[in-house]
């Protein structure tokens, strides 16, 4: 009896044993599947079509497709338009598949696919990024494509948006998800105070151009010899090309057409004068001063004072980075949802329950501000910011 109970008992542990490696095999099998942010949906071809038609892609290009799926997007830039492409999808079977179509398209020696995340991915070398995504995952991503992308560089994204950074081009295609394609290009920072000499009735005279940007949309004003500026109209920017108008009255209205390509701190164009003495075209070249953002601000939004704070503003390789400290909150250094910073030009997001709190602005030598909402909400506030004294270094004892 105690030699069948024993038998019977090691029986029970073995069951038990496989059946805990089984539920472990099992565990660890949904360890290692991805977290997928977005449902797999293929662009219809002639969406692609489009979509690469949209943002002008050529065999000078390097596309880079995020959440690639089978990878057609990248297959069709290469063997159509002859661009260098690379394909990132977070799924291992949708990489399976999307090699394959590489292989079977015959343009390996044009396409990368790699299993990756797109919101990790590095896109600095991208000329063109195409995007599926959803919305919020696009406005996830946005940051990083201003962060890394340099000024000219196109995004086209089936369907979705990227909220209130409107479009360059919004498109509407038939075989699309929702039958929109949206287009982007990557604005250079203009933001801050342009200066240059011109001359205007019978002297030179010291022109300003003050402007103040957030993503693509530029407005500002301009003033010659010291006067009071006066509004400037029609204002673009597309990547590096500027271009706006205005309207002075010197001797007599003269109406001014400026275009020219930002490079760091200089425009270099042409100024059109119509009307008055020098009506024609001249050279144009404005230089601006740099403002050093760097270091501790005062942010006060009247309508909003439980988000009143310090915003620390860091060197960080080349770039700048930011971090929210609310005056309720003084132990807590709050990540933004999104930074940044075009010249003297900022926008900074505070995280909420909601959708982000969105600043942006100008800051000066000592002090700036302009407008905080909700995104996409027409209700706008003032905030104002002051430039506070360095922190003071810890004692060494």
């Amino acid at each position: 009896m105690a030699l069948a109970e024993t038998t019977i008992r090691r029986g029970i542990l073995i069951v038990l044993g496989v059946l805990a490696a089984t539920a472990a095999g099992l565990s660890a099998g949904k360890a290692k599947r991805p977290k997928l942010d977005v449902p797999y949906v293929p662009t219809h071809r002639q969406a692609v079509e489009q979509m690469l038609t949209l943002a002008g892609v050529t065999e000078k290009d390097y596309v880079i497709d995020l959440g690639c799926g089978d990878g057609r997007i990248v297959v069709i830039a290469a063997k159509k338009h002859k661009a260098r492409g690379l394909g990132v999808d977070l799924n291992p079977k949708r990489v399976r598949e999307s090699k394959q179509n590489v292989k079977k398209a015959g343009v390996g020696d044009l396409v990368e696919i790699r299993l990756g995340n797109a919101l990790k991915t590095d896109v600095s070398e991208a000329t063109v990024v195409t995007l599926f995504l959803l919305e919020t995952v696009n406005v996830q991503l946005r940051p990083r494509l201003f962060a890394q992308l340099r000024p000219g560089s196109r995004v086209v994204s089936n369907s979705f948006s990227m909220r209130d950074w409107k479009p360059d081009k919004t498109l509407r295609h038939e075989k699309a998800y929702s039958n929109v394609i949206h287009f982007w290009v990557i604005p250079a920072p203009a933001g801050g105070t342009w200066s240059w000499q011109s001359r205007l009735g019978e002297k030179q005279q010291e022109g300003c151009l003050k402007l103040e940007q957030d993503f693509q949309a530029v407005e500002g004003t301009l003033a010659f010899g010291g006067a009071d500026g006066v509004p400037i109209t029609k204002a673009s920017l597309v990547g590096k090309k500027l271009s706006f108008s205005a309207k002075l009255r010197a001797s007599e209205e003269v109406e001014l057409a400026f275009e020219g390509v930002v490079e760091g701190d200089e425009i270099r164009g042409t100024q059109k004068f119509s009307g008055g003495p020098n009506a024609d075209t001249h050279p144009w070249v404005a230089r601006r001063k740099p403002v050093d953002l760097a270091g501790r601000w005062q942010i006060r939004a009247p309508s909003g004072a439980r988000n009143n704070g310090t915003l620390h503003i860091q060197p960080d390789g080349g770039k700048l980075k930011a971090v929210y400290v609310r005056d309720s909150e003084p132990d807590n250094r709050l990540p933004l949802s999104a930074f940044y910073v075009w010249g003297s030009s900022i926008r900074f997001e505070l995280p909420t329950r909601r959708r982000s709190l969105a600043f942006s602005g100008s800051l000066g030598p000592d002090s700036g501000g302009g407008h905080v909402g909700r995104e996409n909400s027409d209700r706008q506030a003032n905030w104002t910011a002051k430039r506070l004294a360095a922190e003071p270094a810890p004692s060494r004892q």
